[in-house]
């Protein structure tokens, strides 16, 4: 099984023996791991400043296999997800807010679409303090078969 490679040939030749790691004759298939990062066709199409965000469902020891998870993380729980994944590493503070008045107006559409990618339809919103002046509101949804937590990321909000 050397075939052209003079290294693994004189190996084969020296010790009788095919080595360990020879290389694949035919192509190898791509990892098939669920990664959890597949978005919903009903959140790729969102207006300008926001996107699709994905976060596991492991919450610390709060996992599906060793208890029921039946809500969306709390915002102490959020914040340590978004810190998780941001890069570089920062302060983040992140609090839930209910969407009332004009603001519930204008993201009443982003809302929907996130009900709508999981069952059952809970959302939560979170405000997240990024840095001085810096914010970012995530409207989010529990995708327990999908084992992940999913949503839209709306960026750029002062104060």
């Amino acid at each position: 099984m050397a075939g052209d490679n003079p290294t693994l040939a004189a190996a084969n030749e020296a010790t009788g023996l095919e080595p360990l790691n020879a290389q694949p004759t035919e192509p190898q298939p791509p990892n098939q791991h669920p990664t959890g990062e597949e978005i919903p066709a009903s959140l790729t199409s969102l207006p300008s400043g926001c996107e699709p965000v994905v976060f596991p469902l492991d919450l610390g020891s709060r996992t599906k296999s060793n208890q029921t998870v039946s809500s969306l993380p709390s915002a102490n729980q959020f914040e340590d997800l978004v810190k998780a994944k941001t890069r570089p590493p920062g302060p983040t503070r992140a609090e839930e807010v209910e969407l009332e008045g004009t603001m519930g107006v204008e993201y009443a559409d982003l809302v929907d679409k996130v009900g709508n990618a999981v069952e059952g339809g809970q959302v939560k919103t979170y405000k997240v303090h990024t840095g001085l002046g810096k914010g970012e509101f995530y409207v989010m949804g529990l995708d327990l078969d999908g084992e992940r937590i999913l949503g839209v990321r709306v960026k750029g909000l002062e104060g």
